[in-house]
């Protein structure tokens, strides 16, 4: 008796996974977009606490 070979759907079913795609763009890490957020909130702030008496 033959054994029947049964293949299994591929996975990702032709389509690209996030990860296979490398482009040369610059990376930041999620602390960096984090650290990035508070220093431009803080700027805000300060620009909003002091920045009628500095730009007049």
């Amino acid at each position: 008796m033959a054994k029947e070979k049964t293949t299994l759907p591929p996975t990702g079913a032709g389509l690209m996974r996030f990860f296979d795609e490398d482009t040369k763009a610059i990376k930041v890490s999620p602390k960096g977009v984090i650290a990035m957020t508070l220093i431009l909130v803080a700027i805000e702030f300060l620009l909003h606490a002091f920045g009628s008496s500095i730009f007049g």
